[in-house]
Order: C-alpha cells, then sequence, then structure tokens
C-alpha cells in the first residue's frame, strides 16, 4: 500500500488530482454546471506537464547522463506523460475550449521551465528569484479558475476576480512551504526562489500578511454572491494551511510535503462542499 501511495505522490497523479479538484471548486463556488470532460481535461494535462516537468528536471541536473540510458531511466515517466498527452486529446474531441486561456497556461509553464534548459546563454534566469514562486502561483490560478469557467479575463465578474486572487494565495502559500523546504537543494543548484533571496524572518512576515489577505477575502466573498458557509470553508482552509506553515518550520519528511501540503487543495474542496450541503 505504502509503494502505491508512493507512485501516485511521485509520478504527480496526487497533484494531478488536485488540479482538477480545485477547478471544480471553482465551479462549486460559482453555481456553474460542470462539464467532466473539461475537468478530466485538466487533470490529464496536469499529469502530462508535471511529469514532462520532473523529466527536464532531471535531464537539466544530469547532463552527463547518455540521452538512451536516461530513456531506460526515466522510462516510466515517460510512458505516463504519453499517456496523459492521449487522455488531453481525447477529452479535446469533447470540448470546445477558449484557447486564449490555454495558449496562456502554457506560456506560464514554458517560462517556468526555462531555468532548467541545460544552456549556459539562459543560466541567468535561474537568479529568477521570487519570479519563480509567483509565476507557479499564478499558473496554478489561472489553470483553476479561468480553464474550468471558459471566459476571457475581460469578462470576469468581480466574484470570479476575487476567486482567482484567493486561489493564487492559497496557492502561493503552498509554493512558500515548499520553497522553504527546497532552499538548501536549490542554493546548491544555483536555484532561486522566494526563500533564498529573502531572510528567514521577511518570509515568514510575507506569510502572515498572505495568509491575511487570502482569509479576508474569502470572507468577503459572501458580499459577491457565495455562500456563508463556503466561504467559512475557505476560511478554515487558510487557518489549515498556516498550521501546517508553522508545523514546517521544522523538519518534516516526504509524505508531510506531497501529501498533507498538497493535500490542503482537497482538504479545501472538502471542506467548501461539505459545508455548501
Amino acid at each position: 500500500m505504502k509503494k502505491i501511495l508512493h507512485f501516485i505522490l511521485s509520478h504527480s497523479v496526487f497533484i494531478a488530482i488536485c488540479a482538477a479538484a480545485l477547478s471544480l471548486q471553482t465551479l462549486q463556488l460559482l453555481h456553474f454546471p460542470c462539464n467532466i470532460y473539461l475537468i478530466i481535461f485538466i487533470f490529464f494535462a496536469a499529469l502530462c506537464g508535471y511529469n514532462a516537468y520532473w523529466l527536464l528536471s532531471k535531464f537539466s541536473f544530469n547532463p552527463q547522463t547518455s540521452l538512451l540510458l536516461f530513456l531506460k531511466k526515466q522510462l516510466i515517466y515517460f510512458i505516463i506523460s504519453f499517456l496523459a498527452m492521449a487522455g488531453m486529446i481525447y477529452c479535446l474531441l469533447h470540448l470546445h475550449l477558449i484557447w486564449y486561456n490555454v495558449v496562456i497556461t502554457f506560456f506560464l509553464m514554458l517560462v517556468y521551465s526555462v531555468p532548467l534548459l541545460p544552456f549556459k546563454q539562459i543560466n541567468f534566469t535561474r537568479k529568477a528569484g521570487f519570479v519563480k514562486t509567483i509565476l507557479l502561483s499564478f499558473t496554478w490560478a489561472h489553470v483553476t479558475t479561468m480553464i474550468p469557467l471558459q471566459i476571457t479575463i475581460t469578462h470576469l465578474t468581480i466574484a470570479e476576480i476575487l476567486i482567482y486572487i484567493s486561489r493564487f494565495l492559497f496557492i502561493l502559500m503552498l509554493c512558500i512551504i515548499f520553497d522553504k523546504r527546497d532552499m538548501a537543494m536549490d542554493q546548491i543548484r544555483g536555484m532561486h526562489s522566494l526563500a533564498t533571496d529573502v531572510s528567514a524572518k521577511t518570509l515568514h512576515y510575507s506569510m502572515i500578511v498572505i495568509f491575511m489577505l487570502f482569509s479576508i477575502i474569502g470572507i468577503s466573498l459572501v458580499k459577491f454572491g457565495i455562500e456563508y458557509l463556503q466561504s467559512i470553508g475557505l476560511l478554515i482552509t487558510a487557518i489549515a494551511t498556516f498550521i501546517l506553515y508553522l508545523y514546517s518550520l521544522k523538519k518534516r519528511g516526504y509524505f508531510f510535503y506531497y501529501f498533507l501540503v498538497d493535500g490542503l487543495m482537497l482538504f479545501s474542496v472538502f471542506i467548501t462542499y461539505l459545508l455548501s450541503i
């Protein structure tokens, strides 16, 4: 059982489920109908994107490995990426997407991956620092709000804009927890993040400010059509996230980060759904 769980976590199946679940939460909060093919498309897109990213990361930091040996060693990542891409294509046959949002998402993912490319000419991008953290948060916010809503940015309502910002802040909190964990390894590899570029004290105060903003926006959504209890669910999510952040200040293991911290996304979906019944 532990091996199965480790496979699900390490090959981004769990994080892809979280992406699909947050997309569903967006529709749930706004009382929009759900297109199951769209949610499954987002799952496969996240699964493909993350496995491709890990492949690029592994190759970038092991440049001496021959391509053939690399392909053989990381075969499972290639297989999952291929199957996920096939799943995306199947879903697309049943969808009429606004490609504007998909292109923006692809562009954000591409820019986020640039520092991993094994070219000396672009090594300066590894010093982007907080841009990396912000970019990943924006990518997640865009994927889990704009794509499920299937509208352009210019047509967003106030409630939808607040949900977008709220999602960005939520993911930013999670990213900071991971950045803090990866700080030592990032410094060895010459990679920069928010955690490597600011002091621990500044990072801590930043986390408090983000937590407060996330909480305030969650509560204020009541004024724009979101149910009161769902708003309370978002506040509970903010509190739970901050508590796990405090726990992360001491060294924690693999399952703490990839199951509990990432699992906060599923927790948020579950609590808002439960309180809306």
